[in-house]
């Protein structure tokens, strides 16, 4: 199963998340998947010598193509991420988003709702796939369904 990973990654805590999670990835399935992780692309190693953003866009666009799964962590709303995300669903691939912001699981227990999700990416989400509220529940999620 070919995993395309996407997530912000412009800070330290990002970078360190997304090569966290490519490695509980890689543990969770060992040569059951392959993952294309951006960050770890060749050209992510030195921030200062990025590819032109065309570059970026035709490379990543490409791998989201190729992919059976996209993974996505949509906790900050990322502009890439939601571009990415949109062109999975009109792709019709197999989703998975994790949004763990705390604030979701309880939002609706106020009156006035602490935190929402745009409701139209949110529906995007669910046709193709699922949320989840961990990166954990994500791979539980992926081991149902490569069996």
């Amino acid at each position: 199963m070919k995993i395309y990973l996407a997530g912000a990654l412009f800070n330290e805590g990002e970078v360190k998340q997304r090569l966290l999670e490519g490695k509980q990835l890689r543990e969770a399935f060992q040569d059951r998947i392959d993952l294309f992780n951006p960050i770890e692309q060749p050209f992510n190693e030195n921030k200062q010598s990025l590819p032109t953003p065309i570059d970026i866009y035709e490379g990543d666009t490409k791998a989201v193509y190729d992919c059976d799964l996209f993974l996505a962590d949509v906790t900050n709303e990322d502009a890439g991420v939601m571009v990415e995300l949109g062109i999975a669903i009109a792709l019709g691939k197999k989703i998975i988003a994790v949004n763990s912001d705390i604030r979701l699981q309880s939002a609706n227990k106020y009156d006035i709702p602490s935190y929402a999700m745009n409701h139209y990416v949110l529906g995007g989400i669910l046709k193709h796939g699922q949320l989840v509220h961990s990166f954990q529940e994500a791979i539980s999620v992926i081991k149902t369904w490569i069996k």
